[in-house]
């Protein structure tokens, strides 16, 4: 009798263990046109995370991940976020008083782009195309702040000093995936087994293998 309740107790132990481990890509199921959020658990507890919608990936990252009592925890990688905006800013002489910006802005392959210029705080917008793509702006001593915004591209952020006029050349890249950097993501897994796990009652909270 103490044997047979050793093994049911092993069998137990074994069967607990088995619905808990979590290995291969789980996705979400989209709902309309939702984002899909994927996590890949790898060897060593390692995962990759992602999210994609129909404007495609929108965040990426990765790290650890730990499975405890239905648990399951997301640890994120510390990772900078890259840019691939390329900046040239040349001081420009002239006779005049007045200081004068002429931006030159460009896609990857060196096509001309429509951006809006905008100065902080106060949010003062200048539209920028080729046939239009010179300001003047207020001498001053200080160093400002300007956002460069073009649909579909990745926002640049520079400082400008109002001491002089500048020729402002930008190579702008499009929009890439937010990496995700030292975040925490936990859930209280509702459900759990080796085609999908349920961090919640709703339909979206599921998480079904595509991949082993």
């Amino acid at each position: 009798m103490k044997k047979i309740l050793q093994i049911t107790i092993l069998l137990i132990s074994i069967l607990t263990f088995s619905q808990e481990k979590l290995s291969g890509k789980y996705c979400s199921i989209p709902i309309g046109e939702s984002d899909v959020a994927c996590i890949d658990f790898k060897e060593n507890n390692q995962f990759e995370y992602s999210v994609a919608g129909c404007l495609g990936t929108s965040h990426i990252g990765t790290g650890i991940f730990e499975l405890k009592n239905k648990t399951l925890r997301l640890t994120f990688d510390k990772k900078e976020q890259p840019t691939r905006n390329i900046v040239n800013i040349k001081e420009v002489k002239s006779n005049s008083e007045n200081i004068k910006f002429k931006f030159v802005i460009k896609d990857e392959n060196g096509f001309s782009l429509y951006a809006n210029v905008v100065e902080q705080p106060n949010i003062k917008g200048f539209e920028i195309y080729k046939e239009k793509n010179t300001i003047e702006v207020e001498k001053k001593d200080s160093k400002v702040k300007y956002h460069i915004f073009s649909l579909g591209y990745e926002i640049v952020e520079l400082e400008l000093e109002h001491n002089s006029s500048k020729l402002i050349e930008i190579t702008m890249f499009p929009v890439q995936a937010k990496v995700i950097s030292e975040k925490v993501f936990e859930w209280n897994l509702t459900e759990i087994n080796d085609g999908e796990f349920k961090t919640g009652p709703k339909i979206w909270n599921t998480y079904r293998k595509i991949k082993r």
